[in-house]
């Protein structure tokens, strides 16, 4: 049996999971694949620019990674 599929993401990472979780929030059915077999363990980002805090906003989640954030001054 095949299961209905609207779109397939290729690649998990920031871009592709950030991708998953709009379709989602429009009921869209997608599938993620990605080359890796298992998720990265350790953060690879230095820092979050204005402008990707204000892409996330709709998500709701920029207020909980502001409080997470390490402030760096010059």
């Amino acid at each position: 049996m095949t299961a209905s599929l609207d779109v397939l993401v290729v690649g998990a990472g920031p871009t592709g999971l950030a991708l998953a979780a709009q379709l989602r929030s429009y009921g869209t059915e997608f599938r993620i694949v990605d080359r890796s077999l298992d998720r990265v363990r350790e953060s690879r980002a230095l820092g979050i620019q204005p402008r990707t805090l204000e892409a996330l906003a709709g998500f709701g989640v920029t207020d909980r990674l502001v409080a997470r954030a390490i402030p760096r001054c010059g």
